[in-house]
Order: C-alpha cells, then sequence, then structure tokens
C-alpha cells in the first residue's frame, strides 16, 4: 500500500519472495497437469501447432474405426469363400460318384444332393454379410474404403454375387440338376411323299422383261414395260387347244391383273411375282399351256410371245390323273390311339381333299405341297425343354387299291414319329452331362479361388492402412507432447530449487526488518 513506508532491502526481499511464488505456482501447474503449455497465453505457436496435430490424430482416429469395420467386413467374406470353396469340393464329389455309376436312380440320388449343395453354397453367399454389407452379395455391396481425413485415399472393393447361381449377374454359374434324363437334340419328325407327279423343270418359267428391275412388284403397269403398251393383246393357249385373250386396254393394268386372269383360267394357284433381281416369274398352272402376243402399236412383247409353261402339282390336280392312283384306291391315316380315318380317290379327288384329310387327323398334323411332293409334319417343336420325349404320338398310314400309291405305298415310309423337343443340360442321364457339370464346379473354384485372391490383396491393403494410420496417429500426438508436455523431472528439480530460494528470502526479509526493531529497542 502506498501509504506503507518499507525499505529498500525489505521491498527487495519482498519482490524477490513475490516472484519466487509465482514460480512455484507455474511449476505445480506443470507437475499437476503434465503440461509445460496449458493455453495460448503459456506459449502461442507451440500452443495452436499441438492443437492441429491433435486434432489431425482424433480424425485418423475416427477414420480408424472404420477401417477396422472394413477389415471385419472382408474377413466375413473370406470366411465365406472358404465354406463355399469346401461344398464346392463335395459337389464335385457327388458329380464324380455319379459318373462312376451307371444306374438312374443312383444318379438321381446323387444329383439331388448335387442340388442342396448347391442351395448351400448361395445361402452361405447370402449371410456373409457384416454390419450390412456383403461383398458375396452382388449389386448394392461395393465396399468405399477411405484412409485420410479428405477421402482422396481411398480403396473400392468391389462385391460379387454368389446369391444366385443361374443369374447371369452370378460370378459363375452352377446349374440346377433337373430330372435324369438322357440328352436329346431337336428332331422334327416330318416327311415328302412322292404322288407320282415329278415337278417338270418347266413348270416354273422366270423372264426377264426390259423394264423390270430388283425391288419392283406386281403392281407394275404393262405400260411402264419397254415391250408393251396400251392396245397389246397377250393370247393364253390351254391344253384343248382353245385360247383366251388378256387385253392391255388402258394404262392401268398391272401384272397383278395378269396373275388374276391366270388364276381365272389355268387354276387358283397361278403366281405371277417378280423375282429379286427383277424378272418375271409364272408358276402353279394347273395344265401346260403357252403364250401368244399381239401388238397393237410396234411393241414386240419380248419374253411372253412364244412362252411354253408346263403344269404344276396343285391343289386341284385331280389325284386320278396322278400316274400313283386310279379311282378306288384307299388311302387310310391314324394318329396315336385315335381312329383311323380312310380317303377314297374318286374321279373328283383332288390334291387339296387329300392334305385335307392328313391334316384332319389331329391339331398337330400339318400336310401341304412343297417341290411336287406332300410335305407333313408330325407336330411342331416349341423351343422349350422337355423330358416328355415318351408322350408323343406316331402318324401312321396305308395304301390300298389299283394304283402303284408312290411313296405312300412304301412300307419304309408308312410311320412319322412324333417331334421331339431339345434336352440340353437337363439331369445325369449321360457321362457327358455329368462332366459338364464338373467342368462347371472345376471352373467356379477357379473364379472363386481368383476372387479370393482378390480379396486377400485388399484386405492386406486395409491392414497395412490400418496400421499405418494407427503408427501415424502416434507421431502427430507425440509431436504434440514434444510441444506442450512438460518435464516431470526437470519440473520436480525446479520446483524444489524454487521451495529453498522461497525459504532463503523469507529469512532474507526477516533480516532484512530487524533493523527497525534495533531503532524501537533505543526507542524503548
Amino acid at each position: 500500500m502506498a501509504d506503507i513506508t518499507l525499505t529498500a532491502a525489505v521491498r527487495s526481499n519482498l519482490g524477490t519472495l513475490q516472484n519466487t511464488a509465482t514460480l512455484i505456482a507455474d511449476t505445480q501447474e506443470r507437475l499437476s497437469t503434465g503440461k509445460k503449455v496449458n493455453s495460448a497465453l503459456d506459449n502461442p505457436n507451440s500452443f495452436f501447432t499441438a492443437s492441429s496435430l491433435n486434432s489431425r490424430a482424433s480424425d485418423l482416429s475416427n477414420l480408424q474405426d472404420d477401417i477396422g469395420q472394413s477389415v471385419s467386413t472382408l474377413e466375413a467374406a473370406d470366411k465365406g469363400i472358404e465354406a463355399i470353396d469346401k461344398l464346392l469340393d463335395a459337389a464335385k464329389g457327388k458329380a464324380n460318384q455319379a459318373l462312376q455309376s451307371e444306374d438312374a436312380e443312383t444318379r438321381s440320388k446323387y444329383a439331388a444332393e448335387f442340388n442342396e449343395l448347391r442351395t448351400q453354397i448361395e445361402d452361405i453367399a447370402k449371410d456373409s454379410g457384416y454390419k450390412g454389407k456383403n461383398l458375396l452379395g452382388g449389386d448394392g455391396n461395393d465396399l468405399l474404403v477411405k484412409f485420410n481425413e479428405d477421402g482422396s485415399s481411398k480403396l473400392n472393393i468391389g462385391a460379387v454375387d454368389y446369391t444366385d447361381l443361374d443369374s447371369e449377374d452370378a460370378a459363375f454359374q452352377l446349374g440346377k440338376i433337373g430330372e435324369t434324363v438322357a440328352e436329346q437334340d431337336a428332331v422334327d419328325n416330318k416327311a415328302s411323299f412322292d404322288l407320282g407327279f415329278v415337278a417338270d423343270v418347266d413348270s416354273t418359267k422366270t423372264v426377264a422383261l426390259a423394264g423390270l428391275a430388283p425391288g419392283d412388284d406386281t403392281s407394275k403397269t404393262f405400260d411402264s414395260l419397254t415391250d408393251f403398251a396400251n392396245g397389246d393383246t397377250i393370247t393364253l393357249v390351254k391344253e384343248d387347244g382353245s385360247t383366251v385373250d388378256f387385253d392391255i386396254n388402258s394404262t392401268t393394268v398391272a401384272l397383278d391383273d395378269f396373275q388374276t386372269f391366270l388364276q381365272t383360267n389355268v387354276g387358283a394357284s397361278a403366281s405371277v411375282d417378280v423375282t429379286g433381281d427383277g424378272n418375271l416369274k409364272i408358276s402353279g398352272l394347273a395344265e401346260d399351256v403357252s403364250f401368244n402376243f399381239t401388238s397393237g402399236t410396234t411393241t414386240s412383247g419380248a419374253g411372253i410371245n412364244g412362252l411354253e409353261v408346263k403344269k404344276s402339282l396343285v391343289g386341284e390336280t385331280a389325284l386320278s390323273d396322278l400316274a400313283a392312283f386310279s379311282v378306288g384306291d384307299q388311302l387310310t391315316f391314324k394318329f396315336g390311339d385315335g381312329p383311323a380315318t380312310s380317303l377314297t380317290v374318286s374321279a373328283t379327288t383332288d390334291v387339296d381333299d387329300l392334305v385335307a384329310a392328313i391334316a384332319g387327323t389331329d391339331s398337330d398334323v400339318t400336310a401341304s405341297i412343297v417341290d411336287g411332293k406332300i410335305e407333313i409334319d408330325n407336330a411342331s417343336i416349341d423351343d422349350q425343354l422337355t423330358s416328355e420325349i415318351d408322350e408323343g404320338k406316331e402318324l401312321s398310314f396305308t395304301f390300298t387299291g389299283n394304283g402303284t400309291g408312290a411313296e405312300f405305298a412304301d412300307d419304309s415310309k408308312n410311320t412319322i414319329g412324333a417331334d421331339l423337343g431339345v434336352i440340353a443340360g437337363q439331369g445325369w442321364g449321360s457321362d457327358e452331362l455329368i462332366e459338364s457339370s464338373l467342368d462347371q464346379v472345376r471352373q467356379a473354384q477357379l473364379d472363386l479361388r481368383s476372387q479370393a485372391s482378390t480379396f486377400g490383396t485388399n484386405l492386406s491393403v486395409v491392414s497395412n492402412r490400418q496400421n499405418f494410420t494407427a503408427d501415424l496417429i502416434n507421431t502427430l500426438e507425440v509431436g504434440a507432447g514434444k510441444l506442450t508436455l512438460a518435464d516431470s523431472n526437470l519440473e520436480g528439480a525446479n520446483l524444489a530449487a524454487l521451495n529453498t530460494q522461497n525459504q532463503i528470502a523469507t529469512s532474507t526479509l526477516s533480516l532484512a526488518t530487524q533493523a527497525g526493531q534495533s531503532v524501537l529497542q533505543l526507542i524503548r
């Protein structure tokens, strides 16, 4: 206080005592906290540098937790792969056992056990997740592992799909073994039968007409062709010598009209077409004909003038007109266990009647005229896998009569078997099918072990980064400690020295006050 007068010696000793007390307090704080920098006031540079280091160490410590969970996710997937590999070994064993047996029932038993192992593979894959991530579960299960604070250092671990081995997205394919049946290729049972009519090479005529070109069709008009014009006439000469005229009497008369003319006069199957290379084709005539051409101007009718076309086997052709059949002949058809149906040849029975009789035996039977023969197709193949190859029905027929019956009288051709649907990879009915399953298992194991290697590499990377991060956190914290931590030995020695110094200062202060006490004794 300003009103109290102290000697210089007392004030000097008092200041020393106060400074010593402050130093003792600071030293005691360092010993109690273990830090030599407890606030920015102690050392701003060291305090803020240490805070930055500790903050980064804290961020990395949080990432370390996520990295540790990623390690567990990889380990769960690895355990799943190990279990799946053992099941694939077991599946291979079942296939090899089936290969050593020729008994269908035994093979069927092994196939069922193979299927159960396959189901267990899928179930293990589904159960190999950890905390919502399953690296064996396919889409949506990719694992992203971040190694630093801003995510610039990271590893994306792609998931594979072992949960549905029938899917195209599966990491490997392993087909389920179906009903134990033999492998069967598709067989479309059909046959063609000669009717005693040999299609003459002239039964279809193709002629080049100037003005026709590829891409044209029968809507093309005659007057647009070089050798035809309005006013021309094409004369049809029939087998009996009679003639019928086709008049090109306007600019709208087209090839379509010529086809209608032929159908009216020489059979409904008559056809006029434009070929892909731009030529005119005439076919399907029910009798031999020829054509003459009369020009109304100066056209030549080239190609048509003098053309002869032989008849084709068509629906209207009478069976009795064919060399193989006579009136009174009989054809009998039987489909499977159904009732027999017969067709007796009369003077008016034609090819269409025969086609209808064959097709009428059952809805699974079709018949048509193809290249001068009747083609019979027993049922149809629907491109479906089926094992019901023994449930089809045969189509059989017999011929009796005075005619030869052509190929309908041929005993070697009087039965058409049912179509057989394709059976590919269904069951273990043949060694080839079992070998196919073994090939799938071997490939599955190769793919599985390759994936295990990939996951192993990923696990090595993540584990290495986990260890590195732990070391880095320790380095950061040690570095921060170097800036802020106190040396307890040094601070202890400082405190002992300060205590001694404090005692000396106290004694000195006491001596400094004794001079005043001597004056007091003189006054007394």
